[in-house]
């Protein structure tokens, strides 16, 4: 028997916390990524599934999982199905809690989290957004120490950060904020919303994180020196798939302005992060030409590293050299959560 299909209703719940996940076609996953949802301690919690599989496996598993008392869960079946943007648009819109909790329908949630992170919210009366440590897990469920340890310092999600923290933008631009299972504000997330693949490319959450920041300069956020969410990778990874991961969030973040020297330095440090994938990216689909002014656009005139300007050359020249070497992307974007 299939789960009763629910039709959006607008409203928020003071001490209701939404958990909001898009799916599509990974049954397994989604099941693996509900219960962590459902061991969750915090109550009361709400469950939001918009499905857009083709089939009705997702709703027959989802119909199967029984709930705890505490905690509701809505499903939504869309057929058609709808662009993988807009189903996370209509789940902002469906939220029903004062805060959601943005998820991917293969990420789990370690127990105790959405405790911690509302626990977070009392420590100041503007907080906006709570999150903590991301641990990265292969398709088997299986931690990646190493990969979690290097990608947490490059993120900067580490001990010195911890607390209220006022820099949301600067931590925006290091990334610090994992891509799923953080806490924020439903009013703000919703005010906020999410632009098109047209504007951003795959890069959404990055771009999410980075207006939030922009729209409320000032607010608190909370850093949590713990791990709060596992976020899963595999060999279908988007940065080796597609062409539309960096480079159209990398010309919207080279063109902001009106920065604090702060901020202008960690948006120059994700852009150099981030420029090895966009001038492949470039190459392939504008040309050599185009690749080539973004090499030699700020800051990576001044990076002083000859084995950066070698192997950004060589991209320009050979753009499938990024499979010869260790490749740092964006992480995977809302658009696995289908």
């Amino acid at each position: 028997m299939a789960p009763e299909v629910h039709r959006l209703e607008v409203g928020v719940v003071e001490d209701l916390i939404t958990i909001s996940i898009p799916t599509y076609r990974r049954p397994t996953f989604l099941l693996h990524c509900l219960h962590s949802c459902l061991a969750q301690d915090y109550r009361p919690i709400e469950i939001d599934i918009s499905d857009n599989s083709p089939t009705d496996e997702t709703a027959t598993w989802v119909a199967s999982v029984p709930l705890p008392e505490g905690v509701t869960l809505r499903y939504w079946r869309n057929s058609p199905s709808i662009d993988p943007v807009e189903n996370h648009r209509k789940l902002f819109a469906a939220a029903r809690g004062r805060r959601l909790v943005w998820m991917n329908d293969d990420d789990v949630l370690l127990p105790g989290a959405v405790s911690a992170m509302s626990d977070a919210f009392s420590l100041a009366p503007d907080v906006i957004v709570s999150y903590g440590i991301e641990q990265v897990i292969n398709t088997d469920g299986e931690v990646l120490r190493e990969f979690t340890e290097l990608s947490n310092i490059e993120y900067r999600r580490i001990s010195s950060e911890t607390g209220v923290r006022r820099d949301l933008l600067v931590c925006a631009f290091w990334q610090q904020i994992s891509h799923v299972g953080f806490l924020v504000l439903t009013e703000v997330a919703r005010k906020v919303g999410l632009r098109d693949r047209s504007e951003v490319g795959l890069a959404v959450d990055a771009d999410f994180a980075i207006r939030l920041a922009q729209t409320t300069r000032g607010a608190a956020h909370v850093f949590l020196d713990r791990i709060t969410i596992q976020s899963r990778i595999g060999p279908t990874t988007l940065g080796q798939t597609s062409r539309d991961v960096a480079r159209k969030f990398y010309d919207v973040a080279r063109q902001m302005n009106n920065l604090s020297p702060q901020e202008a330095h960690a948006r120059d440090r994700m852009l150099m992060r981030i420029q090895p994938l966009a001038l492949r990216e470039y190459s392939i689909c504008h040309g050599r030409l185009a690749a080539l002014r973004v090499f030699l656009s700020r800051p990576y005139r001044s990076s002083g590293s000859m084995a950066r300007w070698a192997y950004s050359l060589g991209l320009v020249l050979m753009p499938d050299l990024a499979y010869l070497a260790r490749r740092r992307y964006l992480r995977p974007g809302i658009y696995f959560g289908r």
